[in-house]
């Protein structure tokens, strides 16, 4: 038998696989930390992401008018659906929120200085529970080739807290400095920028449930560094180093201080989260939320886009993220027709996006009513009783209800 010999090179890792069809398998790195998980030989694969589907059921029916007649839909109906996008975010590396068992134990880190523990809400719980980093010094990844990066941290002082504390990578430091209440940047001990914000430290009753925690980060490209801060991750400025060469990457305080968050991303690739198809209850497909963007390439396998200019993703696009509910509607279905069920499927092409709540409705127009009377009180109150085993319910406001359902509402205890 003819031998066959395959390589692939995995650029960060070294990592080269020699096989033939013989029983002999050569595995060879030159990286400490390298994983190899196995392979399997076929004879072709498909590789795509999937973030999962949702179905949902519509039975459309007639209505009576006021003539007493069955009356639908003119000439058909319209599906409305009710999604919430978001701003797009780095092509994710690697996210460490701490709350795997014994995190700091593994591979992927280092001590550089100080000392780091992980506090644990539930200590010998081998579930994920919610933790924190607590300690003073450097964790680095184990890598020392960082360098075009996206850092972020979320960070709390406690109450004797103090100093400065972030992210960093080679000599870079992007921190919160409680002492001069201001995200600064420096490049070894040479401050490039900063910003005043309000820090305040975290009462020690509350460092666990409810500490104050804060955002910051920073954005390497070549020689400018862009720094934000914030829950909506605002640019605060931008500055340009010299002599940067990268190196190791990861959190720094000067004294002890939390963090609940890390998260390492691409400083040129993004992962958009707008995009969701949806199967229509008359079997099309239609896309929705895709938002058209210049300066970058698209990666239509992994659905990502890259940067080809040194600018913020928000200046690639002319359409808003409002971050809030929109509506999407799809074409006329004139096919459909009431009297039967149909079903429709919402497939998210990006992650993080929200389903609300699906409408069909009338292709003409539709509204969409609340309101409350003693009738949808009583099936409510109904349905949160015996479809979900509720022991109550509440309402907004009492003095707007009504009247009439105080003679009901005990009718249903």
């Amino acid at each position: 038998m003819e031998k066959r010999v395959h390589r692939i090179n995995k650029s960060m890792s070294e990592c080269d696989l020699v096989f033939a069809f013989t029983d002999t398998i050569k595995i060879s790195v030159d990286v400490k930390g390298v994983q190899f998980y196995g392979f399997r030989v076929c004879s072709s694969f498909s590789e795509e992401p999937s973030a999962g589907e949702a179905t949902y059921s519509f039975s459309p029916r007639q209505f009576k008018d006021v003539e007493g007649n069955m009356v639908g839909p003119d000439r058909g109906f319209r599906l409305t659906l009710e999604m919430l996008r978001r701003k797009p975010d780095s092509a994710l590396i690697w996210y460490e929120d701490f709350r795997d068992y014994g995190v700091l134990e593994t591979n992927y880190w280092t001590v550089l200085s100080g000392s780091f523990t992980v506090w644990r809400s539930d200590e010998y719980s081998t579930e994920r529970v919610y933790s924190q980093l607590d300690g003073s010094g450097q964790l680095a990844w184990k890598y020392d080739g960082f360098s075009d990066i996206h850092l972020r941290a979320r960070l709390a002082f406690p109450a004797s807290g103090s100093g400065k504390a972030g992210i960093f990578c080679g000599d870079l430091f992007c921190c919160l400095n409680y002492n001069s209440q201001a995200v600064e940047l420096y490049n070894g001990s040479t401050l490039l920028g900063s910003y005043s914000q309000e820090i305040t430290r975290t009462p020690t009753t509350d460092l666990r449930d409810d500490p104050n925690m804060y955002t910051v980060e920073m954005r390497i490209r070549g020689n400018r560094v862009r720094v934000y801060s914030g829950s909506s991750y605002t640019l605060r400025f931008t500055a340009t180093v010299s002599g940067f060469s990268g190196g190791y990457a990861g959190y720094r305080s000067d004294n002890r201080t939390v963090c609940e968050l890390m998260r390492l991303g691409d400083a040129w690739t993004y992962e958009p989260y707008e995009r969701f198809d949806v199967v229509m209850p008359d079997g099309t497909t239609k896309s929705y939320g895709r938002i058209s963007r210049s300066n970058c390439t698209w990666d239509s396998e992994f659905q990502v886009f890259t940067l080809t200019a040194d600018v913020e993703e928000s200046s690639t696009r002319s359409e808003d993220i409002s971050m809030d509910y929109d509506f999407s509607h799809s074409d006329d279905m004139t096919s459909l027709s009431c009297g039967n069920d149909y079903q429709a499927t919402v497939i998210p092409v990006d992650i993080n996006i929200w389903i609300s709540r699906l409408f069909l409705g009338d292709a003409d127009g539709f509204s969409i009513l609340y309101y409350q009377d003693v009738d949808s009180l009583i099936y409510w109150a109904n349905e949160a009783a015996y479809r979900w085993n509720l022991r109550g319910m509440c309402m907004w406001s009492l003095g707007q209800e009504d009247l009439r359902l105080w003679e009901w509402l005990p009718k249903q205890v």
